[in-house]
This record gives structure tokens, sequence and C-alpha cells, in this order.
């Protein structure tokens, strides 16, 4: 896309070039306050920097190179040497891959698929590349190194060790559902068939962020026969399903990874001294009520003293109000958590006992390494940065403790933006560099994979880039003329008021159904019986579940 797609006049009369089940044969080149030119051959693996991050990205990893003929953008070089070779390995009839791999790859490419059943070349690509760093003969990998996710030193004591990830960037609407499902039944199906095989797993954790997503996903579980999406996809030959059930696909949300207390409602209440005694330091803010919410731990000042007194925490560190009264402190107590064996059970059930297991990250760009907490200051951040803080530690903590007891094989990690984020030892907005396959937004439009989107490029402020090309940017904008006041904002922690937003809200509404409306009389004139789709993204407070 354009670096800054609403600042520009020229738009593409034919987004779409290539069939969404061959390798794509062409792509727009696309430059800010350039007319786009159509190129041969397939986009390079390119990401760009963040418009609003003046440092650019370290390159000495050899992940990433600066990308030629773009601004501001960089090529994943690693992305880049891996298509290459999967081509020639492809060509060359997928040679080092066993009996059941061959079998497989043959039935997801034949030609006479049913259409209903035919597979994305994205959905094979991805497939494909992950089995090639596993199966491929070893001339096809040489120089292929995929880095590891390494853990901290603090976690490196606590007996935590490096595991193998491969992330396949997919554009939302290109079937990750089904790229799981497929190798879900190639790694199970290898297993089986040579239970002495390390390379292969034939348990599969599949973990994704939350219970709906979770539900969505249990058609992946070969327990479910003929429902299963291996047979209503046509995923595997009917006679493999009888091997496939010897396997197991376990799907969880992340939350489940987080260690159980063995006490009754935290640090206020009474304490069942059972299970793993440990060390726990945490912030506690004095507030109107004794509560925990969004990871975040409140007292009342009379609970507070009364836990002081009884000696069941200990005060690390205060901050005070300008008047003297306590606003937070760093509190030190005992925790009696569930044993690793414990939480075991809990998360694998009835394999708890298995090892070398194959876990799939849904949505993966939640599951990243968090940098320790430098100062006091850094705990004093957003909420949706705390929950995000809550949710990547409890993610990857989890990873952690399987790999340590059980063992993970390698994880496959699906995203649309597998980057990190702020907050981590990294430079953020930075891709993975265990990414392996790209099939981003831009290849899926050109491909006819996704709806081909429209941005706003008018409103009644007459500015070159339209100010409701991002509506609640616009609205928070400290600096536009009538800026929302203090109260409006709801003040550092609190959220904005829903009528101060809805007021400034009402026109950039109205200016898009507008053009909704004008979309469809143009549609509707050249006999389009559907109708154009209307997307408007908000920006809430997220709950866990």
């Amino acid at each position: 896309m354009p670096e800054n797609p609403a600042s520009t006049p020229f738009e593409v009369d034919e987004p779409i070039l290539n069939s969404p089940y061959e390798l794509p044969g062409h792509h727009w080149y696309l430059r800010q306050g350039e007319a786009p030119v159509k190129r041969e051959g397939r986009r390079p693996s390119i990401v760009f920097l963040p418009a609003d991050q003046d440092e650019p990205w370290d390159t000495g990893e050899g992940i990433l190179t600066p990308a030629r003929d773009y601004t501001n953008a960089y090529e994943l070089a690693l992305v880049s040497r891996i298509r290459e070779r999967v081509q020639a390995w492809r060509d060359d009839d997928w040679k080092g891959a066993t009996r059941t791999t061959l079998e497989l790859l043959e039935h997801w490419s034949r030609p006479d698929r049913d259409m209903k059943h035919r597979l994305f070349f994205a959905q094979r690509e991805a497939v494909e590349a992950v089995i090639f760093l596993v199966e491929a003969r070893e001339d096809f990998r040489q120089g292929i190194a995929v880095p590891m996710d390494e853990p901290g030193p603090e976690k490196i004591t606590e007996g935590c060790k490096a595991f193998l990830r491969y992330a396949c960037k997919m554009a939302t609407g290109a079937g990750k559902t089904t790229v799981m499902g497929m190798l879900a039944a190639w790694s199970i199906l290898n297993k089986v068939n040579d239970r002495s095989d390390g390379r292969f797993s034939d348990v599969v954790l599949i973990v994704c962020p939350n219970v709906t997503i979770r539900d969505r996903l249990a058609e992946l579980d070969p327990q479910r026969g003929e429902a299963s999406l291996y047979r209503t996809r046509d995923l595997v030959p009917k006679h493999f399903m009888s091997a496939l059930a010897q396997g197991r696909v376990l799907v969880t949300n992340w939350h489940v990874f987080e260690r159980q207390t063995l006490q009754t409602g935290g640090v206020s209440a009474r304490v069942s001294k059972r299970g793993k005694p440990e060390q726990v330091e945490e912030w506690v803010i004095l507030g109107d009520k004794t509560t925990t919410a969004r990871g975040k731990r409140y007292l009342t000042p009379a609970d507070f003293e009364k836990e002081l007194l009884s000696g069941r925490i200990e005060v690390v560190q205060e901050e005070r109000n300008e008047d003297g009264s306590l606003k937070r402190a760093r509190i030190r107590y005992t925790e009696y958590f569930e044993s690793d064996t414990a939480w075991l059970g809990r998360v694998l059930d009835d394999v708890a006992g298995k090892q070398n297991i194959l876990v799939m990250n849904d949505e993966a760009h939640h599951a990243y390494r968090i940098r320790p907490t430098a100062s006091a200051e850094d705990e004093d951040e957003e909420e949706d940065d705390d929950y995000d803080v809550q949710e990547a530690t409890v993610w990857v903590d989890g990873l952690d403790r399987v790999h340590r007891h059980r063992g993970i094989n390698f994880c496959v990690d699906l995203s649309a933006t597998p980057y990190f984020l702020n907050r981590v030892n990294r430079d953020a907005n930075k891709p993975f560099p265990w990414v392996v396959s790209d099939f981003g937004l831009v290849d899926a439009i050109e491909s006819g994979l996704v709806k081909i989107p429209q941005l706003p490029i008018r409103d009644t402020t007459g500015d070159e880039r339209a100010k409701y090309f991002n509506v609640w940017r616009w609205i928070m904008d400290p600096n536009r003329p009538n800026a929302l006041t203090g109260p409006e904002r709801g003040g550092k922690r609190g959220n904005p008021k829903p009528e101060a937003i809805l007021k400034w809200a009402d026109t950039p509404i109205k200016i898009l159904g507008g053009e909704w409306r004008e979309t469809l009389r143009e549609w509707q004139a050249k006999n389009e019986t559907r109708p154009p789709v209307i997307f408007s993204f908000a920006r809430t407070r997220r709950s866990p579940r």
C-alpha cells in the first residue's frame, strides 16, 4: 500500500491481478505521490517503518535489509531466501519429504480438487514453508537459520530454555484455521506412521486469544470425524482419518496458562498454605474499594492497614500524593501456587505426560517477551498497555513452562501482524525475526482473497490529509481546534466521556454513510446485487474474555 494511502490522489483501477490459487505473477508498485505501476513477478516481502517512528530498525542480524525502490521500508530477507528455496524444492518434487508428507502435499495441490475445497496458494505456501524447514533435504536448507526465541537471563536461571518458532504472516481472511489443520494433520500422521521420528508430534496444542476463537477452532479436533475440518475441507484423504484420530489436538485460550493460587481472593483473604510457596512483589493502589482489575490490585486504606498490621505483607516501596497520603505501595508477600505437575495436568489434560509437543499460536502477535520493568515509572502506564503486558507475559511464561517440563518440538505462529509491540526489549513494531512466510494484506487484495478497502479521503476541514481517515485520533488530538477538555478526555486514567466522543463523531459517521449510499447506487446501476460493506473500527477497553 502507499506509505500514506489517504494523502495520494492515485487509485488502482484493477486491484485484482492474480488467481488466489496460484503463485502471484504480477503486483502493483505503490509509492506515495506516484501513479501505481503494474510490475511483473511477485511483490517482495517488505515491511514499512511506522510513520511516527524516527529511529530505523537494526539490520545487523541479517533478518531485515533495506528495501530497494521504497522509502522507510525493509525486506524480510529470511522470507525471501525461504521463498526461493521452497520453490526449488517444490520444482524438485519435494525431495527429502516422507511418504506421508508427499501424499498430503499431492492431495493439497492436485488440480482436480472440488472448487469448494480448493486451497489458496497463501495456505499451501505457509504450510510448505514449515514442512520445508523440517523435512527438506539438507542441501536445500543450506545457509538458512531461523533464530530461536531466547529467554532473558532471569528466565534462564529458572530453568527456561530457548525454543524454535516459525511465524507465518497471513492477511486476515487468508485462511489461517485451514493452515492449522493442514499442519496438525501433517505432524500427527507422520508421528503415527513412525513413532521414533522426533521431528513430528502427535500432540498439538493450539493457543488463542479468547474463548470465542477457542470455540471456533474446535473443528480442528480430529475426534469430530466427518464433522472436523479435516473432512469438511478435504484436508486429508478419508483413509487417513483413523490414523489421525490417534493424535490429540488441544485448543485453549492463553488465560489457562496463568497459574492458579491456592488462597481465597488474594492478598486480603485467608491463605491456604498448600502448593508451592513463592515470594511475590507487586504494586497496590490505594482506592475506594478492594478489588483487582486488568492486572492491577486495589486496596482501601483500611484493608491495607489491616494487612500490614497482620504481618501478611511487607512494604518495599511507597509513593505518596502531594498532601502526604499514600498513593500506592510496592508490597512483598508469600503466595501459594499450584505445582507445575498440577498446572500441566490442567493445561494438557489427559496427555500431560506426553513429550515433544507441537504448539500453534493463533494471533501470535500477543505472545512475546516483555523486558523487565526498569523503574516504578514504567508501572504507571495506560491500562491498555497493562493488559498487553499481562497477556504477553502469561502466554510466553506458559510456553516456557510447557517447554521446560514436556519439551516443545517447535511453535508455529500465525498472525497478520507478527510484530513486537511497545515495551519489549527489541525495536518497537519490528517483525518477529522468525517470520518464515509472508502473504500480507496487499498480496491478499491482489489475489482476490479479501475485500478491497476504500479509505475515507474527504472531510469538512479542507485539509490535504483527511482528518476522518482516523476518527479516533482526530477526536483525541489535543492540538486541534475545540479539542476535548481534560474532564471530557477522562483524565490520565479514565475513559473519555461517551457524549463528548459522539458529539464529534457524528459528522464523520454521516459523511462515511453518505459515501456508502453513493457507492450502493453506483453498484445497483451496474446490476450488482451485493451491497458494499462499511467497517468502523472502534477503540475499546478490551476484556480478557
